[in-house]
C-alpha cells in the first residue's frame, strides 16, 4: 500500500470522528418540546360560556283557555247557563260558556260570549268573565260578574280610516269602576300595537297609558309596556292555542283594574283575525265613498251620546 493511500485513509478517519462526536452530542441534548398551537378565534369563542340573562320575576300568571271541545266540567249544558242567568243580569240569554281563566294555576273564571251572534250573524262581540259557580252544602256560590269587553264596529271603522288599516276598538266594563276604558289598535310601522288607559280611580292616582307592542312570530304575542319598561307579556301559544300572561311588575300585579283589562285583552286575542276580516270588508267602501252599509246597533250609537245630555 502506497504512502498516498495511507494518507487519504487517515484523513477520512479524522473527518469521520468529529461527525460521530457531533451526532452523539446532538443526541445527548434534550429535545425541544413542540410549541402548543395558538387557539383560533372560533375555538376561543366556543370555550366562552355565555352569561345567562337573569330571568324576570313573575308576580302573577294568567292563562286564558278557549275550549275547542264541549266536554268540560265547567260547562254542563243549558242548566248550568241558567244558573248563571239567575245569578246576574250580566249573563245574557245569548251567551255560551266557552272557556276558563286560570290565575296562578287555579281555575277562577269562566269565559262567556255571544257565540252564535258573533260567528253566525256577524254581530259585534260581547265577552264577559264570571267566577266559577260551585255548590257547597246545597248552596251555589260564585257566578259573579268580573268584567267584560264589547266590540264597537262603528268606532273600529273610524279608527281604521285614521290608521289606514283594519283597527278594532273595544270598550271595557268593570264592576269596580263606572268608567269604560277603550282598548284600541293604533298605528305602528312594523307589526301591531294596542293601547288602553289606566284612569285615575282614587285621589292621588295618575293617568297612565299601557302599550301592547306586537312581537315577531306567529300568533298574537305582545310585550306590555308602561313607557319603555316591559311590565308584562302576552303569549298566544301556537299548539294549545291558549293565551298565557305573565306580569313582571309587583305593583301592577296587585292592581285589580290592570289585571282585569289585561285578562280581557288576552281573551280578545282569540277573535282578532275574525274581527279584522269583517272590518276590512266594510273599510274599502267607506274609504272610497265615505259611506258604509254597516248599520250601527243601539249600543254603539249610545257610546256617541253626550253624557251631560243624558243626565237631563
Amino acid at each position: 500500500m502506497s504512502e498516498e493511500k495511507k494518507k487519504a485513509s487517515t484523513k477520512k478517519k479524522e473527518t469521520e470522528k468529529p461527525k460521530e462526536e457531533s451526532k452523539v452530542k446532538e443526541e445527548a441534548k434534550p429535545k425541544k418540546e413542540p410549541k402548543p398551537k395558538e387557539e383560533t378565534k372560533k375555538e376561543k369563542a366556543a370555550e366562552v360560556v355565555p352569561e345567562e340573562k337573569p330571568k324576570k320575576q313573575i308576580y302573577k300568571k294568567i292563562k286564558c283557555n278557549l275550549w275547542r271541545t264541549r266536554l268540560h266540567a265547567e260547562e254542563l249544558g243549558i242548566y248550568q247557563q241558567m244558573k248563571y242567568e239567575a245569578k246576574t243580569r250580566m249573563f245574557s240569554k245569548n251567551f255560551d260558556i266557552e272557556g276558563v281563566v286560570e290565575v296562578d294555576g287555579e281555575k277562577q273564571f269562566i269565559i262567556a260570549y255571544n257565540k252564535k251572534d258573533f260567528h253566525d250573524e256577524k254581530k259585534r262581540l260581547v265577552l264577559r268573565l264570571f267566577t266559577i259557580m260551585e255548590e257547597k252544602m246545597g248552596v251555589s256560590e260564585g257566578g259573579n260578574f268580573q268584567g267584560g269587553v264589547e266590540l264597537s264596529y262603528t268606532h273600529s271603522l273610524v279608527q281604521s280610516i285614521e290608521t289606514k288599516r283594519p283597527a278594532a276598538v273595544f270598550f271595557t266594563h268593570l264592576p269596580t269602576t263606572p268608567m269604560m276604558a277603550q282598548i284600541a289598535r293604533g298605528h305602528r310601522f312594523m307589526r301591531t300595537r294596542w293601547s288602553w288607559p289606566l284612569l285615575p280611580e282614587q285621589k292621588g292616582d295618575k293617568f297612565q297609558l299601557i302599550l301592547a307592542n306586537g312581537s315577531i312570530g306567529f300568533g298574537n304575542d305582545y310585550n306590555i309596556c308602561l313607557g319603555d319598561v316591559i311590565v308584562a307579556k302576552v303569549d298566544h301559544q301556537k299548539v294549545t292555542k291558549d293565551v298565557e300572561i305573565e306580569i313582571y311588575d309587583e305593583n301592577l300585579a296587585k292592581d285589580k283594574t290592570f289585571v282585569s283589562i289585561l285578562t280581557l285583552f288576552g281573551c280578545i286575542c282569540f277573535f282578532m283575525n275574525d274581527i279584522k276580516k269583517f272590518v276590512k270588508k266594510h273599510l274599502k267602501t267607506l274609504r272610497d265613498t265615505g259611506t258604509s252599509d254597516y248599520l250601527p246597533p243601539k249600543f254603539e250609537l249610545d257610546l256617541f251620546k253626550n253624557p251631560r245630555m243624558i243626565k237631563r
